[in-house]
């Protein structure tokens, strides 16, 4: 039987193969097919994931068996029709793909969806068209809990069963049910069709060979008031409670040379990394506040050197962020970023075959051995350092303001300890994501913790400002370094850290200045 490990490369080849030769087929109009040979024999596929992201129009592709995750998602245009089942995320942000199915749909298809049509012969699992936007869904057959969950626009069509909260969280759009239906919860109105609509809708799904009775009634939004309550917890506290102290070496004498450069290392050793001149990952929502002119010198600026992290309009240094919204724009700028940082906490969970599912996308849409990234709360850095490695993440990133107010002096002993269990043999590395604008105390702080780099926000979000900003984080990590005798930002230790207060020592176990040693209780078994 093959393994996760195979299944995702098997996929990956597929795609390798198939995605160059679908440009040519578009002007031949040629048909293209999966689980045949080329003589015509039947070879169904079993599992395979992350085909055919980001379809073009025009595009015409056939497959037989029963596929995995993340199936044909991010379709700009064509058709896709599968002779068998699809797994979980079925057309995923599709924005205008005609996809179909004879078999069963996985949990989630239609996620985010902006366009397009989807239509399954055999039901469908949990969160069908969950934050779906436009398009159509037809389904004929039984399909699981929160239908057209969270849902802004588009038109569902069940001939079946659903199960609880249908429509729950639903802003728009119409759910349109023949068969038996819960009582949908609160926010969502049942009502009978119109017979306007009832004839609207049969000449939109005649064509899939279905056709809606008199009894086929209606879920939308009843347009009720929500109160938003804002109950998410910031942390408590920062590291300016935490001294940089020197240890045996000499101090340099000023203007000696120090090295405060970190790697983002490739999915391949031969890969070329992604260079931080400094160990930081500014994050900016648009990266063209990055556009900055060349100065009179020659000289490349700190912006233009320097990688950010970027939602839209990245420059081919910047590192592409993931999260729910902005995966929208994956194939849009894939071929011009170094690497993608994907956002855990803003996706919905996802088992390990769904993760590969997306991953297959990404690493497809970009260059495959580009650096990999992900970032979740530090609360669950354990589970995350753990999916890193067995998934072949570079990075990853653990975001301390995750709702659970752990002050960020404690955060040093917890991802000291989870770098060691987990990240210690393997070639993935650590980072942290602060809720605040670091300075070169705090960077140097967090890579004495075990953290290759940080994710921060710059003060202010012009670019004459951030080159003022990333300056004097060179010149004060420059200066650290050589009070500390270091040449290097890679010879920092956590020995060179002393807590200054005794509720700092006693949440982060770092030496008491004066002290000198961790507080007793640090020894306790």
């Amino acid at each position: 039987m093959a393994g996760p490990g195979d299944v995702f490369e098997r996929s990956m080849s597929i795609n390798a193969k198939f995605l160059p030769r679908l440009q040519a087929a578009v002007e031949q109009n040629a048909l293209l097919r999966i689980g045949w040979t080329g003589s015509g024999e039947e070879v169904p596929k079993d599992g395979e994931i992350g085909l055919c992201p980001a379809m073009p129009e025009g595009a015409r592709i056939r497959a037989l068996g029963k596929l995995g995750s993340w199936i044909s998602s991010f379709g700009l245009g064509g058709s896709f029709d599968i002779e068998g089942e699809a797994g979980s995320f079925f057309g995923a942000y599709n924005k205008g793909s005609k996809l179909s199915a004879t078999g069963y749909i996985g949990r989630c298809s239609g996620f985010m969806m902006q366009g397009g049509i989807i239509t399954s012969g055999d039901g469908s699992g949990d969160d069908l068209g969950m934050f779906m936007n436009d398009g159509l869904i037809a389904v004929r057959g039984d399909v699981g809990q929160r239908i057209g969950n969270g849902m802004t626009g588009g038109i569902i069509v069940v001939q079946g069963d659903v199960g609880n909260d249908a429509g729950c969280g639903m802003k728009g759009g119409m759910i349109i049910i023949e068969g038996r239906c819960p009582t949908p919860p609160q926010g969502t109105l049942l009502r009978p069709l119109t017979s306007k609509e009832l004839k609207e809708i049969n000449g939109m799904i005649e064509i899939y060979n279905m056709n809606l009775g008199s009894d086929a009634f209606c879920l939308e939004s009843n347009n009720s008031i929500e109160y938003h309550i804002d109950g998410s917890t910031v942390s408590s506290g920062d590291l300016s409670s935490i001294a940089i102290t020197p240890m045996d070496e000499a101090p340099l004498i000023e203007n000696h040379d120090v090295d405060t450069a970190a790697l983002i290392h490739g999915a391949d050793e031969d890969a070329l990394p992604i260079l931080l001149p400094l160990p930081i990952l500014p994050f900016v929502p648009n990266g063209n506040v990055l556009s900055i002119e060349s100065n009179s010198t020659g000289r490349l600026s700190h912006i233009q050197t320097q990688p950010f992290l970027v939602e839209e309009h990245p420059r081919p240094i910047d590192v592409l962020s993931l999260n729910i919204r902005s995966l929208a724009t994956l194939p849009d700028y894939s071929s011009t970023v170094a690497g993608a940082c994907i956002d855990f906490d803003s996706l919905p969970s996802m088992t390990d075959e769904e993760l590969d599912g997306l991953l297959v996308i990404v690493r497809t849409l970009l260059n495959p051995e580009s650096p990999l990234l992900a970032c979740q709360g530090i609360s669950r850095i354990q589970s995350l350092q753990k999916r890193s490695v067995y998934h072949n993440i570079q990075v990853a990133v653990s975001r301390i303001e995750d709702g659970t107010g752990v002050p960020e002096a404690a955060t040093l002993p917890i991802i000291g300890r989870a770098v060691k269990t987990n990240l210690e043999s393997s070639e993935t590395t650590a980072a942290l994501e602060f809720g605040f604008t670091c300075d070169a105390h705090d960077i140097i702080v967090a890579r004495c913790a075990g953290a290759q780099f940080v994710i921060t926000q710059p003060p202010v979000l012009e670019s004459d400002d951030m080159e003022f900003w990333l300056q004097g984080l060179s010149i004060d990590m420059k200066r650290i370094l050589r009070q500390l005798g270091l040449e290097s930002i890679d010879q920092v230790q956590r020995a060179h850290l002393r807590a200054l207060d005794y509720d700092t020592a006693a949440i982060s176990g770092l030496r008491m200045v004066g002290y000198e040693r961790p507080l007793p209780h640090w020894f306790a078994r």
